[in-house]
């Protein structure tokens, strides 16, 4: 697409020998905040509903994506190309009922399949549990979610099964009431969370290796 070729022109440019001195001093390391700092702003970009910020907020986040390419072209450790290369053989691979002949039913077959084919590809990665790969450093309340979901699906007693479903809205009032009860309670919320989370990863754990 030309348009992106001239995306990596500019980027190729502020990394060059008459470059912007900034751009040439940043590292993979260096640039970890800005990748979650652009990640946050697409959020509150789509949360206001305004097409303008969501552009121009996803514009920057794809340069966070199109800098460490360059940089990884630059050290020698791999190329945009690499990158681009492997989303679009994942996205095919891990879509057979698009890309092949598998049959799908509903949208949770498609996940059921999703994380199937996950498996197989990461068995050379001789995971110990099937939490292994959750990001450590996610804001607790996603990392929650993530890990939940994971152990919903193996069907485990130790969590509660939720039989009655509520509004976007609800659980939102819920977790404002929570959040509230902390407050008045001098109880940092964020930090419970993940506190109550790594005890039932603990136990979860040790179940899997009985």
């Amino acid at each position: 697409m030309e348009i992106f070729d001239s995306l990596l022109q500019v980027a190729e440019k502020l990394l060059g020998p008459n470059g912007c001195p900034w751009d040439k001093t940043q590292t993979f390391f260096t640039l970890q905040p800005y990748v979650l700092e652009e990640a946050h702003e697409v959020i509150e970009a789509v949360d206001t509903d305004d097409d303008r910020k969501i552009i121009e907020e996803l514009g920057d986040l794809l340069y966070t994506v199109v800098f460490y390419g360059k940089l990884g072209e630059k050290s020698g450790r791999f190329s945009m190309e690499e990158i681009v290369t492997s989303i679009k053989e994942k996205l095919v691979r891990r879509h057979p009922h698009v890309f092949g002949d598998t049959q799908v039913q509903n949208t949770e077959e498609v996940v059921k399949n999703w994380e199937k084919i996950k498996a197989e590809e990461k068995k050379e990665e001789k995971k110990k549990s099937i939490l292994d790969g959750i990001p450590p450093t996610l804001p607790a309340i996603v990392r929650a979610q993530k890990v939940l979901k994971r152990i919903q699906r193996t069907g485990s007693k130790l969590l509660e099964k939720e039989t009655d479903k509520r509004t976007e809205q609800e659980i939102g009032d819920q977790l404002l009431k929570l959040i509230l009860s902390a407050e008045e309670s001098d109880v940092d919320a964020e930090s419970a969370l993940r506190r109550s989370l790594a005890r039932l990863e603990n136990a979860f754990r040790q179940s899997e290796s009985r």
